[in-house]
């Protein structure tokens, strides 16, 4: 058994890191909070709605940690988890950091989201899709003659599966409107609309 600490003797250990909160955790059963901990779970919230964290925001949670050291608690915790063959892994971009599947489980996750739906649209399905891509506020009528044929009905299933959606103006005349969506956005990962490759297609002559 080794002596008991003496008088004047440096303790090497580091101090306990605490979220800088004011409601303080009271409870003997509880596991030590540390910095790696706070970090994986602010990035496992942050990552529910896909929004990146950078390395500032995360080390304005945490007491006595920067900005520099939240690098460096990333890299460690992408070591362990390279280590434990978990299925996740953190991302870093101009954005910040995500926790998010690795790429090889792609698959799995676009199937569990409904992606792979989207390879299942008809020829004309796609058509319609591309054409309210590219000519936001379309309506029914002058996609009809865009196309030359109607489209009602797969406008309607476009609008099902949350791919497009519908506006009506506040004034006359109210005809519906057709407008990508965020999914559409998510599934074709763009930003936007205007992110998709330019077309001369579309041309109405």
């Amino acid at each position: 058994m080794g002596a008991p600490p003496t008088a004047g003797r440096t303790s090497t250990a580091k101090p306990q890191v605490t979220v800088a909160s004011d409601d303080d955790i009271e409870s003997d059963d509880c596991l030590p909070v540390t910095p790696q901990m706070i970090v994986e779970g602010m990035l496992f919230v942050g990552g529910a709605d896909a929004r990146a964290l950078t390395s500032r925001e995360i080390a304005s949670h945490i007491r006595d940690v920067d900005a520099g050291e939240v690098d460096a608690i990333v890299a460690q915790l992408n070591d362990r988890y390279r280590h434990d063959e978990t299925a996740y892994e953190i991302t870093g971009d101009a954005a910040g950091y995500r926790l998010q599947l690795r790429p090889e489980l792609g698959r799995m996750r676009d199937r569990l989201r409904g992606r792979t739906r989207i390879a299942k649209l008809t020829p004309a399905a796609i058509e319609v899709l591309s054409v309210v891509a590219y000519r936001q506020g379309v309506t029914g009528d002058e996609l009809n003659r865009l196309r030359g044929s109607q489209s009602h009905a797969i406008l309607a299933q476009l609008v099902r599966r949350q791919l497009v959606r519908v506006e009506r103006p506040a004034t006359a005349p109210r005809s519906a409107r057709y407008h990508t969506t965020d999914r559409f956005n998510q599934l074709f990962n763009v930003k936007s609309p205007a992110d998709l490759p330019r077309s001369e297609d579309l041309d109405d002559s």
